[in-house]
């Protein structure tokens, strides 16, 4: 295995993204937020890693004040990069400013700031929605569409956030829940009917070298009305138009965005056979996505973004499996668990192969439907057909509901 001598800044907890640093010979200083800190204490020891908290990895101020207070400049590392969705663009300024390696400046807005992206996609060609910016959601009215639209974070993750106004009545009830003091600005983008894929896989040298294709259960925006997240990989022999068109829409994207090296998370929506880019980031997918591309194609999504980060090449894409694979997050009624399946008992249930129970008795659930990646637990189901996964995986989703009871929190005093 190729090694390298990097000394890298991480910023951010994402423990796939530090072991396949370390295993590839980097020497690592993690930037950690508070919250973190119990799991990367909970970690053997290592030489090769050193753990530094700062109140807010995404802020360039609090991590250069955390390194000072260690003693530490920017000019100490060859590196800095960040898995972490909200840490990307700062990571790259810091580089920038210290001369380390990193994705460059522009390609790190392009890759988190969705108006950003669909304006330099659209400049290329590729289909994308209609979009624009507003400052306040108060700034919408009415008469600002003649059709649905969707609003949501210029650079938000997890589908928090985001909704769809379909007549005056779903903006009314929008701006009677609008946070205070107000939050913006605000994509506002026009609703595309049509079936939501994803998209995972590996960019060098500005050209695609590999990626698989996997169709959500439902569109994650349907979150809120109660549906299962998750979905399936499609396989590529069964799907030949659809990877060819992939293909294109992808290298056309990436070249607009200047992903030249590292590994994406593209989505996109298929309709009559015509795909519409929707949005794309330059990391791994959430939830156990990269679990499912590992198990169906041998394919280590993490271990080829340290690879990129380093300057290392791809690794060889080993033979893949014959199973038809998919992952799916479990939902559960919110309040106090009183009763919730073990691991034990998921991997049980017909073609459950590796799972998470996120839940444990005493804990509170929350309103999961508020955000793509909030769970109670996941799993990555196999079967002999893409019918049969989806099968399972709707099925498994089910006896987990049943399965778990909750009680209504007590009243505190006040």
């Amino acid at each position: 295995m190729e090694q390298s001598s990097a000394e890298v800044l991480l910023l951010g907890w994402y423990e796939p993204a530090l072991t396949a640093l370390t295993e590839l010979g980097a020497h690592v200083v993690n930037v950690l937020d508070p919250r973190d800190l119990h799991k990367a204490r909970a970690l053997e020891p290592s030489d090769a890693v050193r753990f530094l908290t700062v109140p807010d990895t995404r802020s360039s101020e609090e991590v250069v004040s955390g390194l000072a207070r260690h003693g530490l400049t920017l000019s100490a590392f060859s590196h800095v990069c960040s898995m972490r969705e909200l840490s990307v663009v700062t990571a790259a300024v810091l580089a920038a400013v210290g001369g380390c390696a990193s994705l460059d400046v522009p390609t790190a807005i392009a890759v988190r700031d969705k108006f950003v992206q669909k304006q330099l996609v659209r400049a290329a060609g590729v289909p994308v929605t209609a979009c624009r910016v507003v400052d306040l959601l108060t700034d919408l009215t009415v008469d600002d569409w003649d059709r649905p639209v969707v609003v949501k974070p210029l650079a938000g993750g997890g589908s928090r956030d985001t909704h769809v106004l379909a007549d005056p009545q779903s903006l009314a009830r929008l701006l009677a829940e609008a946070p205070e003091p107000p939050r913006g600005p605000w994509l506002v983008e026009d609703f595309v009917a049509g079936t939501e894929l994803h998209v995972d896989g590996v960019v060098r040298a500005g050209q695609v070298q590999w990626f698989a294709v996997s169709r959500y259960l439902t569109n994650v925006i349907d979150i809120k009305a109660g549906v299962p997240v998750g979905s399936v990989v499609l396989e590529p022999a069964g799907h030949p138009g659809l990877y060819a068109a992939t293909e294109a829409l992808l290298q056309e994207s990436l070249d607009a965005l200047g992903h030249r090296e590292g590994i994406f998370h593209l989505e996109m929506f298929e309709r009559d056979g015509a795909l519409t880019f929707s949005e794309c980031a330059g990391r791994v997918g959430g939830a156990m996505i990269r679990e499912s591309i590992r198990y169906r194609f041998g394919v280590d999504l993490p271990g080829e973004w340290a690879r990129a980060a380093l300057g290392l090449p791809m690794a060889p894409v080993p033979a893949d499996r014959p199973e038809v694979c998919g992952w799916m997050q479990f939902s559960a009624p919110a309040g106090r668990v009183v009763e919730v399946p073990d691991v034990a008992a998921v991997l049980a249930q017909p073609g459950c192969v590796e799972a998470i129970v996120s839940l444990t008795k005493g804990a509170t659930v929350p309103d999961i439907s508020a955000a793509s990646n909030l769970k109670a637990g996941s799993a990555l189901v196999v079967g002999d057909t893409e019918e049969q996964v989806q099968a399972r995986m709707l099925a498994l989703s089910d006896w987990f509901a049943r399965s778990v009871t909750t009680e209504a929190e007590p009243c505190r005093p006040s």
